[in-house]
């Protein structure tokens, strides 16, 4: 039951973060000349990047706050009393496990990022900068994806913010859960803001990283900027 109720929790998540897609029509991805660029267009298959892969290095870093004092009111006022259990009790529960259940989220978090992957797109075509950074100093191509089309039509944009001010784990996940999940997934430094990116997150686990799509969803194929 307790595993079902999980399962339940988690997806339940995924469809209000997937609520946040808001990509305009078509959606571009700059390519560079490579066997894997043709490949991804005869074959239909979008190759998700891993974090570790993406040109920023505080991709997936973003930081966040845990106030252990509001955790462990929180524990004792919301959720002991589920449980039967008196303040004191729960208060002496939270404290023997807090280095376990700290040391469990953080590992947890960790193997989110592992499994996770980034179909990164822009919603312009005709970016100088990125026709030279992504597309082989402009011998590489852009290709123009219809967004109605899965899996484009979940692309959620970035947001530009610097990383100055952590996030408040309980604070989120008393108000939108799924702005952990954004905070970190979907914000990258200011110094990229002229990319006007959108992203796809998956998770992937030991799922292949070419994500297949209709050949419909090709909308146009650009050369040069």
């Amino acid at each position: 039951m307790e595993g079902s109720f999980q399962k339940l929790l988690e997806a339940e998540m995924a469809l209000r973060f997937l609520a946040r897609a808001n990509p305009p029509p078509i959606l571009f991805r700059y390519r560079r000349p490579t066997e894997r660029t043709l490949a991804e267009i005869s074959k239909q298959q979008i190759y998700a990047a891993k974090p570790d892969e993406l040109n920023d290095p505080f991709e997936y870093a973003a930081p966040i706050h845990l106030n252990l004092d509001s955790m462990r009111r929180e524990f004792v006022e919301k959720w002991a009393p589920m449980w039967n259990l008196s303040p004191a009790a729960a208060g002496k529960d939270f404290d023997s496990s807090c280095e376990w259940g700290m040391s469990e989220l953080r590992q947890k978090m960790e193997q989110s990022t592992e499994q996770a992957g980034i179909i990164c797109l822009s919603e312009i075509p005709n970016s100088i900068r990125m026709w030279s950074y992504y597309a082989q100093a402009h011998e590489g191509i852009c290709i123009g994806f219809d967004t109605k089309v899965r899996p484009f039509n979940v692309a959620m944009r970035v947001k530009y913010q610097n990383p100055d001010v952590p996030l408040d784990v309980i604070a989120a996940l008393n108000s939108d859960p799924t702005e952990i999940a954004a905070h970190i997934s979907l914000r990258k430094a200011e110094e990229w803001e002229f990319e006007r990116e959108y992203r796809i997150p998956l998770s992937l686990g030991a799922s292949p990283r070419l994500i297949p799509f209709h050949a419909s969803a090709i909308a146009e194929i650009r050369f040069g900027a």
